[in-house]
This record gives structure tokens, sequence and C-alpha cells, in this order.
């Protein structure tokens, strides 16, 4: 099985908001990320940190596990790890970032319908070249990815095994674009369909 892990735990510090609850259309910025994985997906652990309190209440009415990073101060590793101890050992992990508002079910649907046939251990969109997110681990990355130096970021077990990974050529952009300072809202607000 493929188990969605939703990076939520940030401090928003270039954004000067707190990126994961503004609005976006209808709904709140991380609202999106995990209806589309959740739509594509039986699990969803969303791995919250930083005011955590107000955003389990918004993603209640989503079929997601909500699990708290108690060091998510130490940066996003810290918060991937959290997401793979708490999905079942025999399982994969496609990793998503919580401020990719605009990532459709296409390009979701393109990583796990690739991963399904190949056996590479990772499997990556890219878009004109550009690796970018979500990203589909297996399970067989469980210990190197948990023993990983704080330092370092997964990238460390990418840049390791080069050999099995597999690339995905998606078209949409979206995969390189994610949000993190005011700017990149206000590319999301503009590229929003309007609803």
């Amino acid at each position: 099985m493929v188990v969605g892990i939703v990076l939520a735990a940030g401090m928003s510090r270039r954004m000067g908001q707190f990126k994961q609850l503004m609005p976006l259309g209808k709904r709140r910025v991380l609202e999106w990320v995990v209806e589309v994985v959740g739509r594509q997906l039986e699990q969803v652990v969303v791995v919250l940190g930083h005011r955590a309190g107000e955003i389990a209440p918004v993603l209640a009415p989503y079929p997601v596990r909500c699990v708290v990073n108690p060091d998510y101060r130490s940066g996003m590793l810290s918060s991937v790890k959290c997401g793979v101890r708490e999905v079942g050992e025999g399982d994969d992990y496609l990793i998503c970032l919580g401020d990719q508002p605009r990532i459709g079910e296409g390009v979701v649907h393109q990583v796990l319908n690739a991963a399904k046939e190949t056996d590479a251990g990772i499997v990556i969109p890219t878009y004109e070249g550009k690796r970018g997110h979500p990203i589909l681990v297996r399970n067989i990355y469980r210990t190197p990815i948990l023993a990983l130096s704080m330092e370092l970021g997964l990238n460390a077990v990418i840049r390791k095994n080069t050999e099995d990974i597999l690339e995905v050529p998606v078209s949409e952009a979206v995969i390189l674009e994610d949000m993190d300072t005011p700017e990149d809202y206000q590319r999301e607000l503009d590229q929003w369909p309007r609803d």
C-alpha cells in the first residue's frame, strides 16, 4: 500500500502569515492538498507542528490522520521522519508538500501509476528536467531515512541512490512551485481557477 504523507508542520517564516490556513478559493491552502491526495490514496497522514491545534479542526472533515511533530523547528526532515514512523513498516510513502495547493489529481495519478510499473525505489515527477513533488519512496528506504542526520535532508537518500530513481516527466510546472513568500501566494491567487 502507498500512504500519503503531507508535510504541514512549518512556521511560515518567509510568508509572514500562517500559510497552511490561508484562504484560496472556497477552502484553505492545506485543504486542497489533503483533498487531492485523499482522493487517490486510502490512507493519508498529515504531519503538523507549528499551530497544530488550529489545523487539526480544519482537517476534521477529511479522512486523514494527523500526527504532531514535536521537533518541527528542526526542519522538514524531522517531519518526513515523523510521517515515516507513523506509517506501517510494509507501506510505501507518497511525500507531499502542504503548500502546493494546485497539485492536481493528474500528477498524483501519474506518479502512482509509474510506481506500479517499475521496481525503482524512488519515483520523482519532473517538469522540463527539474525534479518536483510529490515523490514516492518505497519502504526499503525507511531505515536509511530514519537514520539520516538532521543536518541533511531527504535529498541525501536520493543522491545516494541515483540508480534506483525513476523520473516521470509531467506537463505541469506546479510540481516545482511551493508557496513560501507573499509573492508565491499572489501567484497562487492569480492562477487559481475561479470557483
